[in-house]
């Protein structure tokens, strides 16, 4: 339901009968997302106001959409009335196919089959005339460079787009295939003059309907399914501490923006018994392209230790050669931490693996937290020989299996470097091995210790996400106490309060997702895998939406955010409903979007000065470290957040390792 101030919330919906019986509560929104006593005009005037409080962040911005990963009828503005970006074009893909989430891998359409123009080039636009440099009709920055305008003026000679190399989009910048946001290929013109050259230019918006104003034709509302992860995965923030601290440029690839919003504390306060309780906060950071900033979140209930069920846990150690010196240490110090949680009645064991497998505890029943039989075990483990890591967990499940507990709480802990070098190292059986047991209620928590530069974080990411479990990388003893020494952070990585949970967002019309960064969003369902949700975790979705009009939204059309998810104790569906007009929640407290905007530029910054050295722009990548520390700096006064206060210290001691690398 909807009160006369747009705070509609539906509580913790149960699916018992075709006809859902319903709970609704005016008004019971979470305390930092509330808009129920807001004024507001009593006609549906246009929106004004609602603009962010923080500054942009001081880094190239995305210029185009990511595409839901659905392919058939969706188009790239989020819109399923089909248009650019469909799945109908013959065009060359350029990557892996879109994901949806502006990671410039793919080509932004999710079907991987191109980009759906036609013209090969991979970036959506139409096909692309050049220049012809034998006629001296080059137009830009070098000499026989391919720096092509469609229909130039005035008009001259033109020849079909020569592909050149210097056109193209590697990690969001012109430098490899051909890209073109304003009708000009200029892939060397200095970042930030020439909106070809900026982050995931490639992802053109779609047309829309020019007749309607540019707008599309239908008015019916834009219905859109997301999923942060297949588990829960916090690996890449501590894995870019861990580079940076070791004096390595971050690749791009290592920077999963979904990750930065799991690993840092997004929570809220849950008035409600729900199981997950979803929220929403808005602001417009662009008006004049009509572009707001939202954030989406399913907050888990908060439960405290002593309410929790016995935990059956099997810890799986890599004891590998590999693992020698500090990996072995990190690897006790997060056993340790784990068993400071524990409590009498608990059962723990222990499989310690290397080319053969060893068990070290055996349905072992601790009598509270550190038991001494424990803390022995885990002194005892040494590093040796090779690394069966699919023997290793093949034993550990066959652990848990045999003191499963119903009703309890039923763990594969993995620890390692995640090498495979010997026995089966396949990923698809190794992750098939995971993906059985998620059946039976015994899910995977991975955790990845190891010096930065020999750590497969590949295999470990694919393993747990088909275990639906947590995924974490442990860099020092103190990570490992703020990851599984703290209760509440415990909890969080080794309960599941919540299962497939999917989130689903209605939005008027007008509006598009033009940034996503999450995993997968589609405008079906069916294309989402859902992810468990922890006890006193929140699962967090930002995302840049754009309407195309600026001046489309009215202060009474509403944004519905609904997460439904499957109680694990009786399998019942369940769901939480959040239905919020766009004047009141522009106005409301927006602390939690704040810093989620902080989190996503602070990793997004590691991608774009990858890019900048990339492309060799070493100064500006310097810079561009430099001017984000300050950023984050004011970020972490204002907020007082001591989370934020650590990316200041991580991304200035980035700025010392570009210095040094290139200063």
């Amino acid at each position: 339901m909807i009160d006369s101030h747009g705070c509609g919330h539906t509580r913790d919906t149960v699916s018992t009968s075709p006809k859902l019986a319903r709970l609704s509560v005016a008004c019971f929104g979470l305390a930092a997302l509330s808009a129920c006593n807001v004024s507001e005009p009593l006609s549906n005037d246009p929106l004004a106001g609602g603009d962010a409080e923080w500054p942009a962040a001081p880094i190239p911005q995305p210029g185009g959409n990511g595409d839901p990963s659905g392919g058939d009828d969706t188009d790239s503005d989020g819109d399923p009335t089909g248009g650019q970006g469909s799945d109908t074009g013959d065009g060359d893909p350029g990557g892996e196919g879109g994901d949806g989430d502006g990671d410039p891998s793919g080509d932004g359409d999710g079907d991987g089959d191109g980009d759906g123009d036609g013209d090969g080039d991979g970036d959506g636009d139409e096909p692309t005339m050049c220049l012809d440099p034998a006629e001296g009709l080059t137009c830009g920055e070098q000499a026989g460079v391919c720096e092509a305008a469609p229909n130039p003026e005035p008009p001259v000679e033109v020849i079909a787009c020569c592909m050149d190399e210097d056109c193209a989009c590697v990690d969001g910048l012109c430098t490899a295939m051909p890209c073109v946001a304003d009708g000009w290929c200029d892939c060397y013109c200095p970042m930030g003059i020439d909106p070809d050259c900026q982050i995931d230019s490639c992802a053109m918006p779609a047309p829309g309907d020019e007749e309607a104003g540019g707008c599309p034709a239908s008015t019916e509302p834009v219905v859109l399914y997301m999923s942060n992860d297949d588990s829960n995965s916090q690996a890449s923030p501590a894995y870019v501490r861990r580079l940076v601290s070791e004096g390595y440029l971050v690749d791009a690839n290592h920077v999963r923006i979904h990750e930065f919003l799991n690993y840092y504390d997004l929570s809220y306060a849950s008035p409600t018994e729900s199981l997950a309780e979803v929220g929403i906060q808005m602001r417009r950071t662009n008006p004049e392209t009509g572009e707001f900033t939202l954030l989406l979140s399913a907050q888990g209930k908060r439960i405290e230790p002593e309410d929790r069920p016995r935990f059956n846990l099997v810890y799986s150690l890599d004891m590998s050669g590999s693992m020698s010196g500090e990996p072995i240490e990190l690897l006790k110090d997060t056993v340790r931490a784990t068993a400071g949680q524990l409590r009498n009645g608990d059962v723990i064991s222990i499989v310690g693996w290397d080319t053969l497998q060893s068990t070290l505890l055996d349905g072992y029943v601790v009598d509270g937290p550190d038991d001494p039989v424990l803390l022995a075990a885990i002194d005892s483990v040494e590093a040796g020989g090779g690394t069966d890591l699919n023997a290793g967990l093949v034993s550990a499940y066959a652990l848990a299996d045999e003191h499963h507990i119903e009703g309890g709480i039923n763990r594969v802990f993995l620890i390692s470097d995640g090498g495979a070098n010997a026995g089966v190292t396949d990923i698809q059986l190794i992750a098939a091995e995971a993906q059985d047991q998620n059946g039976e209620g015994t899910y995977l928590i991975g955790v990845g210790v190891s010096e930065a530069g020999y750590y497969s974080d590949d295999l470990m990411d694919k393993v747990t996400d088909a275990g639906k479990g947590a995924y974490l990388f442990v860099d020092s003893t103190q990570e490992a106490e703020r990851m599984f020494g703290d209760p509440v952070r415990f909890l969080a990585n080794t309960t599941i309060i919540a299962r497939d949970v999917r989130m689903q967002l209605t939005m008027p019309w007008y509006f598009g997702v033009k940034e996503f960064h999450g995993e997968e969003y589609s405008a079906d369902p069916a294309e989402i895998d859902p992810q468990h949700l922890g006890a006193n975790d929140a699962m967090s979705f930002h995302q840049i939406v754009q309407s195309c009009d600026p001046e489309a939204p009215k202060v009474h059309d509403t944004i519905t955010a609904k997460v439904t998810y499957i109680d694990p104790a009786t399998l019942a569906e369940r769901s939480d409903e959040h239905t919020v007009k766009l004047g009141a929640v522009v106005e409301s407290d927006a602390s939690q979007l704040y810093k989620a905007d902080v989190i996503v530029n602070y990793a997004k910054a590691f991608i774009a000065i990858d890019a900048m050295i990339d492309a060799q722009n070493y100064a500006q990548a310097i810079m561009t470290a430099s001017d984000m520390v300050d950023w984050l700096q004011l970020a972490a006064n204002t907020l007082g957040d001591a989370e934020i206060g650590e990316m200041v210290d991580v991304m200035d001691a980035y700025r010392l390792v570009l210095e040094q690398q290139f200063g």
